[in-house]
């Protein structure tokens, strides 16, 4: 690295990142760590800040993000039901971030030799993943970044594997992400993206017939039932072949619920030579387990349950479809790219 950018660097990066940042970084500190840095891109001015979402929850740190080992199992699916090979110390770029919980602290469980570049918009979630790496030893192998992930400012064709777990359903162009993880990544490396898919379809229409069934029975639902379910209907219908173009759409958090079809074809001019898919999920009781989880969240509440015939609905669209039906439909899955040799 030339002398000039060099002294462009606040700090000691690690050794192995010098060279991926040919613009070099400038280092700040956690305020109460100063040990934990987070670098951001010299001449950047990004200055995203957390989510009053994840405000919400800020003090919940250690329960609430303690669901690395599922998204560990979903990696652990992704490589299984793909048989790539990845790297045995692989150099990896995480997109999107956010406090590393659901990619960099399951890739250093699967990966142990990896060492990884984690990138978001917002610093304060980066301060928590450089905090947290600090204080289980992982500082030297992970360096935090804020950044447009989706830019050209990391270096081209320098990684072994390319994560982004929930990430591309959240941008208006979902095609720059694609591209970004192909220039990112070496010939015959990886990229592993876990998104949600169009099969929310079915879920929508149960929760229509659910809504109609109760007023033909005269049988009206719990309030904070039916507005789950009703919000649930909106939402599934606005993410399913949305247009980017409509107003507002740039300020949705969720935008896209993807089909196979549309990831295939943003890849296919991104340098990808191979694309696959893999459900999460296919199991007997999928869409009363779903419904159940959205009432859970969508009130915070975990007393809340449908009636019997409710389930029933449910239940029927369940034994409907066998398990490789529900694959083939699935609501979330795991998308893994390679890049041609």
């Amino acid at each position: 690295m030339p002398e000039a950018t060099r002294q462009a660097w606040a700090g000691s990066p690690p050794d192995w990142a010098l060279d991926l940042f040919p613009a070099g970084l400038v280092a700040s500190a956690h305020p109460s760590n100063p040990g934990a840095r987070v670098w951001s891109l010299v001449g950047d001015r990004i200055g995203a800040r957390i989510s009053e979402q994840f405000k919400a929850g800020a003090g919940e740190y250690h329960t609430r993000y303690a669901a690395s080992a599922h998204f560990q199992e979903l990696f652990r699916q992704a490589l299984a039901g793909t048989g790539i090979a990845v790297a045995e110390a692989p150099l990896i770029f995480d997109m999107g971030s956010g406090s590393g919980v659901n990619s960099i602290v399951p890739c250093f469980s699967l990966f142990p030799g990896a060492r990884q570049v984690a990138s978001d918009l917002s610093a304060d979630l980066l301060l928590m993943l450089a905090d947290y790496a600090v204080n289980t030893g992982l500082s030297e192998r992970v360096i935090c970044v804020v950044m447009d992930a989706m830019s050209a400012r990391v270096a081209t064709g320098r990684f072994d594997l390319v994560t982004g777990a929930s990430i591309l359903h959240h941008l208006v162009r979902p095609a720059l992400g694609l591209r970004a993880a192909a220039r990112a990544l070496k010939p015959g490396g990886h990229a592993i993206f876990f998104e949600p898919f169009d099969g929310y379809g079915l879920i929508r229409l149960a929760y229509e017939r659910i809504l109609a069934e109760a007023d033909l029975r005269k049988a009206p639902l719990e309030p904070a039932v039916e507005a789950v379910l009703r919000a649930m209907i909106d939402d599934i219908a606005a993410r399913t072949e949305p247009d980017p173009r409509q107003p507002g759409f740039a300020s949705l958090d969720d935008k896209w619920l993807f089909s196979r079809e549309h990831i295939t074809t943003a890849v296919r001019d991104c340098g990808f030579s191979e694309i696959r898919f893999v459900s999460h999920n296919d199991h007997a009781t999928l869409y009363r387990d779903v419904a159940l989880v959205q009432l859970r969240l969508g009130t915070g509440r975990d007393d809340l349950v449908l009636p019997g015939w409710a389930t029933e609905i449910l239940d029927g669209f369940d034994r409907a479809l066998p398990r490789p039906v529900k694959g083939l439909l699935m609501l979330e899955g795991s998308v893994v790219l390679t890049k041609g040799a």
